[in-house]
């Protein structure tokens, strides 16, 4: 592997132990923002080789190929619901988005600091609790499944080799 994919892959592994350091520090809210960054920036690294950006799509599609909660959990992931709530949670800080109003059988997600995700349908039907301490472990994890298939899918390599100079690099800095 040639230095600059190195350096590339290093980009995505930073960024994972980046968002695993905000979670042992218990800084709830910077791990929920890092684990959406992490989910934007994989789905772009990912998306076809003919789309110039990344869409909606893209990180659906992401989330439903990779993000999978555990199995004793109330909740399993729909990229619907995630792309909903990173859009809430990003832009206002909150757990309504427009896709929230124009699609009612989109989940919001509501946070706790703990890991079971809470989430009855005959009681509230379209809010689920999410444990973050679970979803920074499933992103994680979901991570883990895309770099391996990167590794088995030469074609899905080359495109993401081909594409992480983009991704936020940092370098120390004399003081």
């Amino acid at each position: 592997m040639a230095t600059e994919s190195v350096s590339n892959w290093q980009s995505i592994l930073d960024l994972v132990a980046e968002l695993k350091r905000c979670d042992e520090a218990g800084l709830v809210t910077a791990s929920v923002a890092m684990a959406y960054i992490c989910i934007d920036t994989l789905a772009s690294l990912g998306r076809p080789v003919d789309k110039p950006k990344v869409t909606r799509s893209d990180f659906k599609d992401w989330v439903d190929s990779h993000l999978k909660a555990h199995s004793d959990q109330h909740y399993q992931y729909r990229g619907k619901d995630v792309y909903a709530a990173r859009c809430a949670f990003l832009h206002k800080y909150g757990s309504e988005a427009e896709l929230h109003q124009s699609d009612p059988d989109t989940i919001k997600f509501a946070y706790h600091d703990g890991d079971k995700h809470q989430y009855n349908p005959s009681v509230e039907h379209g809010l689920v609790l999410i444990g973050t301490r679970s979803f920074v472990t499933d992103v994680v994890h979901a991570v883990d499944s895309f770099l391996h298939q990167c590794n088995n899918d030469a074609l899905l390599r080359q495109r993401v080799e081909s594409r992480p100079v983009s991704v936020m690099q940092t370098i120390p800095y004399p003081l």
